[in-house]
């Protein structure tokens, strides 16, 4: 990836009911990687606390627009809102730069 380019970072607290969770999870990751705009995911969830951070990356803001008013997106949203989550936080920022190390 190139910056510029967006990040949209999802933090969660999950219930202790996560019926459905991670089939939806994935379902949503394989549906994400075909939305316009879609550059990648990454993340991770500590089982003890339940928290859980995913962040995505996304060429525009408007292709972030497309995927939350996604039908089958909004659907899960709802799911993670009655069922899944006990709160959540979602921040979106602009990635101007990025550096990396890989020790091989």
């Amino acid at each position: 990836m190139q910056p510029p380019y967006y990040a949209v970072i999802f933090t969660s607290t999950q219930t202790s009911s996560t019926r459905g969770y991670k089939q939806a999870a994935d379902l949503m990751e394989e549906l994400a990687a075909t939305m316009p705009g879609f550059l990648g995911v990454e993340g991770a969830r500590n089982d003890s606390d339940h928290l859980g951070i995913t962040v995505s990356y996304w060429r525009s803001l408007e292709d972030i627009a497309r995927w939350k008013a996604q039908t089958e997106h909004q659907g899960a949203q709802r799911m993670g809102k009655s069922d899944w989550y006990d709160n959540y936080t979602v921040r979106i920022c602009k990635v101007e730069r990025e550096y990396s190390f890989d020790k091989k």
